[in-house]
């Protein structure tokens, strides 16, 4: 057997809990809990911090999912830790990844595993 996702308690878990609720039928995310920012409207700037953040709590998830896998189960492996590069005028690069298999019915997207 494969894992092949996270659960959205893995997910919040991760981002130190409380930034995920669920009204009814709607999983909602809390911009504030992951950036610690405070915004006012819709055009303030901020998605890419949000992204980063939100991307890398996915590979902390990830990898707390794994470490809990019995003996012989595969592990997800669509959260690849970020690449950086070499510091420069006081600046890194950080390249993410995502990495997901997509049936031809591409209302059921799974991730992938080793």
């Amino acid at each position: 057997m494969a894992k092949t996702d996270l659960t959205f308690t893995e997910l919040d878990t991760a981002l130190g809990g409380g930034a995920l609720t669920l009204e009814r039928d709607d999983i909602k995310i809390s911009v504030k809990a992951i950036t610690r920012d405070t915004y006012d409207n819709l055009s303030n700037e901020g998605v890419v911090e949000f992204i980063y953040k939100l991307r890398a709590a996915c590979t902390t998830a990830q990898d707390v999912a794994n470490a809990a896998l019995p003996d012989g189960e595969e592990a997800l492996s669509s959260f690849p830790a970020f690449t950086f590069s070499p510091p420069a005028d006081g600046l890194v690069t950080v390249t993410q990844s995502q990495t997901v298999q997509i049936p031809l019915n591409t209302q059921s997207v799974i991730g992938t595993s080793v």
